[in-house]
């Protein structure tokens, strides 16, 4: 069975050998920002410290660790509960479930796409190296253990999913059951802690959110919660020098592996029925998935109940402006607030919070706040409706230019982007103390930016579509971020000239709006090509 399906993958490999280039690309990057902490740490030729040498706050670390790994196990626990048995193509159906593979072996294999999530996780996680190294000092080592385990924790918490989700697939009431245990023990990790920790230390304030971070690994609440917590005492025994930690952890997570190993090997499971209807539906999002938005805004469309609801008119392409609205409202009630936005946003200000024990150093601040917001926008723009929207059956049926079209979407994402760049610059005022004028000057350069992600995620789709979905998304995060890095050119220059936030940024902005003047009608012609 597994030489037949490794066959499948050295046959797809074989026909686009561009991509073994394109994994050693990235696999290189990934290494560069690994090997950073270690090369900023290095001391100077007469042995000194370096300069750029930062103290390692390990508990801090190790309350990342547990955090990280918890969340990771939690997410592919639900993921392949609710979506374990529907992880499958219609090439799958017809090539797996009608070939010569057993049914445990088919589960096994729907988690290779799901998995790949820890590589985004990887890349967005190091893509914060830099900017970690500063504030706490996190090393190489923590870097390859957050991410080595999160890959474990994900395995343990995706598979015991999955295998109740396979187990009930005919059964909605047993599987909520079993989400409801999953919840509780949530509840019981965080209500302990909390009470634990308040107990302990009362202030919160005085302590601020690295503070916080450092009590976690202190708590056998954290630490016992399963997979992640479990995990992150195996390194927490190692660099706290308590060898009973790493003891419990590697017994508790070989325990957990050896579960999930005799589960599936003694269990009969029959979930073919299940797996074949949503191939269907799996088929009609196919290109969808690619641009990586499954988890963001198309997901939370599929799952909307649509009730007596309107879609508030246009024709032709116009109805397109009016079916985004209508995406946006049926998450958040208005038209221009787009939930995922919200969620981000969310993220961004704990993120902050965090990042702001450096206040010292406010240009840190700002840095930071600038790449999440960046990064976090070239998710939710970059692989959004309207990138998405040429991918869909309809948009062929509509009896107007593709240029129309897409200026139709263009529309409808523009008062989202607009509320989102709001608060955007209101966190620059509330959080990095910029003046009114620089956070307003910011708030217009973030909804540039956030077209010219979407622009620049457009071209690489429709230009790129052979890559797949995994190597899409990290093409397209990858170009859009060097397509913001130009536009950032002008902002640096003059800041350096003027030392004037507000200045610089709309000079980033200015230089943000000429590319994207450049590359719109280049989009309109691809994207017409693309149709032809």
């Amino acid at each position: 069975m597994l030489n037949a399906y490794l066959y499948r993958v050295r046959r797809s490999l074989l026909k686009h050998p561009w991509k073994i280039i394109l994994i050693i690309f990235f696999a290189l990057i990934f290494g560069f920002m690994i090997a950073y902490p270690t090369l900023m740490a290095m001391p100077n030729s007469d042995g000194t410290p370096s300069s750029s040498y930062v103290p390692r706050d390990a508990a801090v670390v190790m309350g990342g660790v547990y955090l990280i790994l918890i969340v990771m196990f939690n997410f592919m626990f639900y993921t392949g509960l609710k979506n374990g048995v529907v992880g499958f193509s219609t090439a799958d159906v017809v090539y797996h479930m009608a070939g010569p593979f057993t049914p445990r072996f088919n589960l096994i294999l729907a988690a290779s796409g799901t998995m790949q999530i820890c590589f985004v996780f990887a890349f967005l996680l190091c893509t914060q190296t830099a900017i970690i190294y500063r504030l706490i000092g996190l090393s190489s080592l923590d870097l390859i253990v957050l991410i080595a385990g999160s890959f474990i924790s994900a395995l343990i918490g995706y598979f015991t999913g999955s295998y109740f989700g396979a187990k009930y697939s005919d059964d909605e009431a047993k599987k909520n059951r079993i989400m409801t245990v999953g919840i509780v023990l949530d509840a019981i990790a965080v209500l302990g802690f909390a009470v634990t920790f308040f107990m302990k230390k009362p202030d919160i304030k005085a302590l601020g959110v690295t503070g916080v971070m450092a009590e976690v690994s202190d708590s056998w609440f954290i630490k016992l919660f399963p997979g992640g917590g479990w995990i992150s005492m195996i390194y927490d025994g190692i660099i706290n020098g308590a060898p009973m930690f790493t003891v419990i952890g590697v017994v508790l997570t070989a325990l957990a592996l050896l579960l999930i190993i005799f589960a599936y090997a003694r269990t009969e499971l029959d979930y073919y029925d299940v797996a074949i209807e949503y191939a269907q539906k799996a088929h009609d999002i196919a290109e969808q998935r690619r641009a990586g938005v499954d988890n963001d805004t198309a997901a939370m469309t599929r799952r909307a109940k649509v009730g007596k609801e309107k879609l508030g008119g246009g024709t032709g392409a116009s109805a397109l402006t009016a079916i985004h609205f209508l995406m946006n409202k049926r998450g958040s009630k208005f038209f221009f607030v787009n939930p995922v936005g919200i969620t981000y946003r969310i993220i961004t200000v704990v993120y902050l919070l965090f990042m702001g024990k450096d206040a010292e150093r406010p240009e840190m601040l700002i840095t930071s706040a600038f790449m999440m917001m960046i990064l976090l926008n070239a998710v939710l723009y970059a692989g959004g409706k309207t990138v998405t929207e040429f991918t869909k059956h309809y948009i062929y049926l509509i009896p107007e230019t593709s240029k129309s079209k897409l200026f139709a979407c263009i529309k409808a994402d523009i008062p989202e982007m607009a509320f989102d760049s709001l608060l955007c610059g209101a966190l620059m005022y509330f959080l990095c103390n910029f003046s009114i004028p620089a956070s307003a000057a910011f708030a217009l350069m973030m909804l540039v930016y956030d077209m010219l992600c979407e622009t620049g995620a457009l071209l690489i789709m429709r230009l790129l579509p052979a890559l797949g979905r995994y190597l899409l998304m990290f093409v397209r995060n990858i170009g859009v971020m060097c397509l913001v890095g130009i536009a950032c050119v002008p902002l640096l220059i003059v800041f350096f000239i003027t030392r004037t936030y507000t200045f610089a940024v709309l000079a980033g902005a200015a230089a943000g709006a000429v590319m994207l003047l450049i590359l719109l009608p280049i989009a309109s012609v691809v994207v017409d090509r693309a149709e032809m």
